[in-house]
């Protein structure tokens, strides 16, 4: 049976069974990248996220329990899995609820949102100690791992390529010009990158928050590769900063704690940006995002091709 051939009684009746919980109630279900997923409350009011997918994200989840585990080792806040496994031919996980708003949601006031700033700044510091052995887009091993930072980005870069010819979202000449300046770039990283563990989708919605505007958990794992640190700092820029500028010098002030900017760090943000931004057209036209969304990234990437 897949994932989409559940009913909600099949859910329920796998949400009971995992919990060990006579009664459940389901809520907020959501449908994510070949998953679904529910709030559930159990029968002693605890809450939990249960998430199904199809055997096929098997080594996806994998690598993401792998970061989750190397980042909560670091004091990272993040939720607990508490039950992983295949039920009635579907993967099943079950992480515990983390209570708050998020914050894409939430309104903060500047007390607040400096509170906000300092924790996310330290939290992205303690996902960047963890370092792993190569690049790679599985920490669980299942994919190739690359010594050198061009290596993996001229890799991704291929896949992103793909991506774009598949689905005629972007025009050749822009894609070759996105090769040619990451050619540049790359070529001056090798020395300066390392790996580490990249959540890779620090956007607000991702990050839950206590009322006093710190960082209660940050969820949703799945994207989480190994990358240079400036990996992280995409959606940082794109998504948390674009939407709240006041907190950029708070939150490099947490996340360097005293020490200087890294080495390159311009241009190693600057590659990053390219490859994501690039991506996303293709995923706005596959995945039904908004217009307003991929015209932004169309946007960002001809600032970014066009800066000196």
């Amino acid at each position: 049976m897949s994932v989409a051939d559940l009913s909600v009684g099949d859910v329920e009746r796998l949400a009971r069974s995992v919990l060990g919980s006579p009664d459940v109630r389901l809520l907020d279900a959501q449908h994510g990248y070949g998953n679904r997923s529910w709030r559930v409350v159990d029968t002693a009011g605890r809450g939990f996220v249960l998430k199904l997918g199809d055997p096929a994200v098997a080594p996806k989840w994998r690598s993401a329990h792998r970061a989750l585990a190397l980042v909560a080792e670091e004091g990272v806040p993040v939720p607990e899995l508490v039950f992983d496994d295949h039920r009635e031919g579907c993967l099943v996980r079950v992480f515990t609820w983390v209570e708050g708003a998020n914050a894409k949601e939430a309104v903060l006031d500047e007390a607040q949102e400096a509170r906000f700033a300092a924790s996310l700044g330290q939290a992205a510091a303690g996902m960047h100690r963890v370092r792993v052995e190569g690049f790679s887009s599985r920490l669980d091993g299942s994919a190739p791992s690359f010594a050198r930072w061009s290596d993996y980005l001229a890799h991704r870069l291929g896949q992103v390529r793909q991506r774009c010819e598949a689905t005629d979202a972007v025009a050749p000449a822009v894609v070759e010009r996105v090769a040619a300046r990451l050619d540049r770039l790359a070529g001056l990283l090798d020395d300066v990158a390392e790996p580490v563990v990249c959540h890779r989708d620090l956007h607000p919605g991702n990050l839950i928050l206590r009322p006093d505007g710190t960082i209660e958990g940050i969820i949703d794992w799945d994207m989480a590769e190994a990358w240079d640190r400036a990996g992280d700092w995409f959606k940082l820029e794109y998504e948390v900063v674009r939407t709240r500028p006041g907190l950029r010098d708070a939150l490099v002030a947490a996340y360097l704690d005293g020490a200087p900017e890294p080495d390159r760090w311009d241009e190693r943000r600057a590659a990053v940006h390219l490859v994501e931004t690039l991506n996303i057209l293709p995923n706005a036209a596959t995945q039904g995002w908004s217009t307003e969304y991929a015209d932004r990234a169309r946007e960002h990437l001809e600032s970014l091709l066009t800066t000196p």
